[in-house]
């Protein structure tokens, strides 16, 4: 178990690795070959002078060959700003006040701000957003994929695949306007957005605000998820240790939990891990339909104000979690399924 946990430890260092080669490339180099940007012009004003543009290019640090930039770039992942950078960056600053200025992913050009401190800031309307959609897709998708599988061609299972249709089709923003003016301009069941902080004592404030936007990023991923769990407990249902634990006696209730849908489960939680990528994708849209100031929204902002270490910083993020996910999704498979542990 411990030489699995170090190779996938290793393997998800090396993905993140080329992850951050790819970023760099992308928003440096391609970027300005691709679309003539400059970071310095843009970081120092629409109206800067040529003067002004070098200048801020030796503080950025953009006068550097680019494998010195890729290079400084890991570094500052890893360990930090270098004392150089805060020197160039936050002269005149403690080092509090440069912490609040220079991170791990940059400085942004538009706010001026560490990224970390400002994805740090939003990350908790983020992560409840996908916290309540995951537990909504999960809560209906199981139940539904379960159900369909057992009772196969029935007018439940016709029903399913009709509504699995149809939350694939629709689009995430077309939903969420249609639930806005249904469930919260016209009958005033749940508010129209903004976000609560959380509270052991009160939770429902916080809960109130992200049903809805919860359900609507929930709607693909249930669909998605009933007909995955449909297919898996068919095949399930139709294996040797099924009809084995039939025979012996076992009720229909213990032979569908405890054998079927135990094995039936294992791509889904595979499968979950995967999602967080597409999760961040559908946030975006979720937050901007229901006003919800979270990471998603952040990228939006800073994509049109090009602000290119904040995106490049969300970027980044989003690929280290999803990374990480999938280790504790395979960490977790190899402790439910040992025969994981020798491929």
């Amino acid at each position: 178990m411990i030489r699995y946990i170090i190779r996938r430890l290793l393997w998800g260092s090396t993905v993140i690795l080329a992850v951050t080669l790819a970023v760099f490339v992308l928003f440096g180099p391609v970027m300005q070959w691709k679309s003539d940007v400059e970071p310095a012009r843009i970081y120092a004003g629409k109206n800067a002078q040529p003067e002004q543009i070098e200048r801020v290019s030796k503080i950025l640090g953009l006068d550097k060959p680019f494998y010195e930039q890729y290079g400084i770039m890991v570094r500052r992942l890893v360990l930090g700003p270098s004392q150089t950078e805060q020197d160039r960056l936050c002269p005149n600053s403690t080092p509090a006040e440069c912490h609040e200025l220079v991170g791990h992913l940059g400085q942004s050009f538009e706010k001026r701000r560490s990224v970390d401190k400002l994805i740090l800031d939003r990350l908790s309307v983020t992560f409840s957003l996908a916290l309540v959609g995951a537990v909504i897709w999960m809560s209906i998708a199981i139940p539904v994929g379960v159900l369909s599988a057992i009772r196969p061609r029935s007018f439940f299972d016709r029903f399913t695949v009709v509504f699995i249709l149809i939350g694939q089709s629709l689009p995430v923003y077309y939903f969420g306007l249609v639930a806005l003016y249904f469930f919260a301009y016209t009958n005033k069941i749940f508010p129209s957005g903004g976000y609560e902080t959380f509270e052991w004592s009160h939770p429902w404030p916080w809960l109130s605000h992200l049903l809805l936007p919860g359900l609507t990023l929930a709607l693909q991923f249930t669909a998605l998820y009933a007909r995955l769990v449909r297919g898996g407990m068919l095949d399930a249902l139709g294996e040797d240790y099924v009809r084995t634990a039939r025979a012996k006696g076992a009720s229909e209730r213990r032979t569908v939990v405890r054998h079927a849908l135990r094995n039936a489960l294992l791509p889904i939680v595979t499968l979950f891990g995967l999602d967080l990528g597409i999760l961040f994708g559908g946030a975006i849209l979720t937050e901007a339909t229901f006003g919800l100031q979270g990471i998603g929204s952040l990228s939006v902002d800073a994509a049109n104000r090009f602000d290119v270490p904040t995106t490049a910083g969300i970027v980044l993020f989003a690929a280290v979690c999803i990374v990480l996910a999938n280790i504790v999704v395979d960490l977790l498979l190899a402790v439910v399924d040992p025969r994981i542990r020798l491929t």
